[in-house]
């Protein structure tokens, strides 16, 4: 299985032509396919795409690894789908663990601007996210309205964006 069948599988997936049990089932044959001794395997793939190659594995472990069907799961596959999308695998890497977690992200974001969470606690939140260091040095520095926009962009599905607006300093 290459990174772009993964793509088409989750993309299924998320369009709820495609049982969570079919993809782990896929995923499950490909993980038992893998000889996990470095010795044995084929690096023709690393060498040609380790972009690719990274994020097809780190996608195989989260899926495979869901335990349930659910929205969620669904939805995290349309994410994933459409930041490839729009962003390549570098990016789509790089983003996953904000992907993850984006939800609770901007309901927190949402508390905050609300005055129910302090800025204190949204960087506790920052500071144990998983996050890439970059972006959370970006979030760290970000004004209420720069989250509030970052959000809006996330719902928005505005990957490319986001992946340059952690390039520069927030507003």
């Amino acid at each position: 299985m290459t990174l772009e069948e993964l793509t088409d599988l989750l993309r299924e997936h998320a369009a709820s032509t495609v049982s969570l049990s079919a993809v782990q089932d896929r995923l499950h044959a490909v993980l038992v396919a893998d000889p996990l001794d470095i010795t044995a395997s084929d690096p023709s793939r690393w060498e040609m795409a380790p972009d690719d190659e990274r994020l097809f594995w780190r996608l195989v472990y989260l899926f495979e690894s869901e335990p349930e069907e659910a929205s969620r799961v669904r939805e995290l596959a349309a994410r994933v789908v459409a930041c490839l999308a729009r962003t390549g695998s570098a990016a789509t890497h790089e983003l996953l663990p904000l992907l993850v977690d984006q939800s609770r992200f901007c309901a927190i974001v949402g508390r905050c601007r609300d005055g129910i969470i302090s800025r204190t606690g949204f960087l506790s939140v920052v500071a144990e996210s998983g996050y890439p260091d970059y972006i959370k040095l970006w979030l760290q520095h970000a004004t209420p309205d720069a989250l509030v926009r970052l959000c809006a962009r996330l719902d928005a599905a505005r990957y490319d964006e986001i992946a340059a607006g952690f390039a520069v300093p927030p507003g």
